[in-house]
């Protein structure tokens, strides 16, 4: 079962705010091989970055964090995943961002001592009559410049026996990744109302940019009030805990544990 710390990861504040990650070494088992980069003599010291993805892909150990579901104005979709040691500093981090026209983009970030180390984009280009597939990877040094770029591409998904090019260097930026787990900026989860849908009722969160649902069976006390007071409490912040459901039809939604005020 995922377990949820996103109140825990709140006090981060800020990605300034991590501190050093000490990884255990992964669970003994048979993990599937991955074609990673084969770097020449020029770059031959970045394969230390891709031990460290690997290391921390394979690594049992991480607890997986998992964010709320946001749509903005158009309808594109956002969400945000992070792997978190036993110090509750964030390894890896991930973002998936859906558009309307079926474009696709996977956003993923590894750190080290709270320092963006490796960065991996791969964006599907459905929206397109011949689709097709790309994927970059930058790496970074201490202080955050960008060493190198590499990129590939194919009308194949399977980018794994496509050769990796020297591309322009690239810094893929995490932050809309970190907001989106820590509830700051265009994510926060403010009060917008209430909504009904498929026989269900949901309490609407979000921003003028983003907004989230969350189903809810029980009119709970604070829920009373929001529907008593709905012009009122109309864009005033709340913690929100909920759970991730899938049903056997597939249909998904957010089911509502835990409301409340901020304190």
């Amino acid at each position: 079962m995922k377990r949820h710390f996103l109140q825990a990861l709140f006090i981060f504040g800020s990605f300034a705010g991590l501190s050093s990650c000490s990884e255990n070494d992964p669970k003994p088992g048979n993990h599937a091989k991955i074609k990673r980069i084969e770097f020449s003599k020029e770059h031959k010291e970045l394969e230390v970055f891709e031990n460290y993805v690997q290391k921390v892909d394979e690594n049992k150990s991480l607890d997986r964090v998992e964010s709320m579901f946001f749509t903005d104005a158009s309808g594109n979709t956002s969400e945000a995943f992070a792997w978190v040691n036993e110090k509750m500093d964030i390894v890896k981090l991930q973002e998936t961002l859906t558009l309307v026209n079926g474009q696709k983009s996977e956003r993923t970030f590894y750190f080290l001592n709270g320092l963006k180390s490796v960065s991996k984009t791969v964006i599907s280009h459905y929206e397109l009559e011949k689709p097709f597939f790309t994927e970059e990877r930058s790496y970074y040094s201490l202080t955050g410049s960008v060493i190198a770029t590499f990129g590939r591409s194919d009308k194949s998904e399977d980018l794994s026996n496509v050769a990796f090019s020297v591309k322009p260097k690239n810094n893929h930026a995490h932050q809309n990744a970190l907001a989106i787990i820590q509830r700051t900026g265009d994510f926060e989860t403010r009060f917008r109302g209430f909504d009904e849908a498929f026989e269900r009722r949901y309490i609407v969160l979000g921003t003028e940019k983003q907004t989230t649902t969350v189903a809810f069976n029980v009119e709970t006390p604070i829920l009373k009030q929001l529907m008593r007071e709905e012009k009122k409490q109309f864009n005033k912040p709340l913690e929100v805990q909920f759970s991730p459901i899938t049903e056997p039809d597939g249909f998904m939604f957010q089911a509502l544990i835990d409301l409340k005020f901020p304190s």
